[in-house]
């Protein structure tokens, strides 16, 4: 549809919903990248234990403190209760956060330039949007899928060069397995965000995070090294994932209230370029044809996800 056809209020909340995703975006961005580092000394549930302990506790104080504050209007829509609602939203939280722990998984055995292209494959979310939440399929969703995953792939072929078959292999099942999870899961927000708006679901998905942190700590035997990893260098640590998780949820949990799933779906892959140019800009790294075509593919999809808002 041309912006011409619309007028100025829909063309806001249009450039808001992009402005959010793209936020949204740049910061998991910095955090799938500032995992591998993490994973490297801390064990990856207590890691998520301590940066849902952030997050949560800050969309608490948010939501219990501020939620009828006049900046936070539209923020939320209705108190959270313990209802069907709020059992359906555990569920959808409890599904996402298996696409976090095969991420974490994956990048651990092996190279985060294998794992995070296989983990942004859009599929599982287009057919979850079409099947299950009902979102009007348009052609141009097709060809944007086409070219943003041509451009995964290319991505990804190039960061398997460097790495083993059993790394190869490892990529591939991780990254559909969190691909799976995170991709149906994302889809299926916006119910939640429809009944408690972004911020009570920001608070109810961090704080189920936090806790199936804590059940795998239990699981796998952590929890007397949990007070171990209560130190200042790993404070530090927990509270920049806690950051970037804060601003980047919620920054795509507000963008459902203005673009369609689809859209914010394909535009959410722009994190791949934005780990891509990081990279080139702050590392010095260089980058090869198949890195520069990807990148092509994927800002060309933006292109044509824009003519479909």
């Amino acid at each position: 549809m041309s912006l011409l056809l619309l007028g100025p209020q829909t063309i806001v909340n249009i450039n808001m919903g992009i402005l959010f995703v793209l936020i949204g975006a740049f910061c998991f961005a910095i955090s799938n990248a500032y995992w591998k580092k993490v994973t490297q000394t801390i064990p990856y549930q207590i890691g998520m234990f301590f940066r849902g302990v952030f997050a949560s506790g800050f969309f608490a104080i948010l939501y219990f403190g501020f939620k009828n504050h006049p900046a936070f209007t539209g923020w939320t829509v209705r108190p959270l209760a313990i209802d069907q609602q709020l059992l359906y939203t555990l569920a959808i939280c409890v599904f996402n956060i298996f696409g976090l722990m095969f991420f974490l998984r994956g990048i651990q055995k092996a190279p985060v330039s294998l794992v995070v292209p296989v983990s942004a494959l859009k599929v599982f979310t287009i057919l979850t949007a079409v099947f299950v939440v009902g979102e009007i399929w348009k052609m141009q969703y097709l060809y944007a899928f086409i070219l943003s995953t041509g451009g995964l792939l290319l991505l990804y072929i190039d960061g398997s060069e460097h790495a083993t078959a059993k790394e190869q292999k490892l990529g591939v099942l991780y990254g559909l397995a969190s691909s799976f999870f995170w991709g149906s899961s994302y889809a299926l927000y916006k119910f939640p965000i429809s009944w408690w708006g972004p911020l009570g679901f920001s608070f109810v998905i961090e704080t189920t995070a936090m806790l199936f942190g804590f059940v795998l700590i239990v699981r796998d035997g952590l929890l007397g090294q949990l007070i171990s990893y209560i130190k200042s260098v790993h404070i530090q640590t927990y509270i920049v994932q806690g950051i970037l998780l804060v601003a980047g949820g919620l920054a795509i949990n507000i963008s459902y209230q203005y673009l369609p799933i689809m859209v914010i779906n394909i535009l959410i892959i722009s994190s791949q370029l934005l780990s891509v140019l990081l990279g080139f800009m702050f590392f010095k790294e260089r980058l090869s044809l198949k890195q520069w075509a990807g990148l092509v593919l994927i800002i060309i999809s933006f292109f044509v996800v824009a003519v479909v808002v």
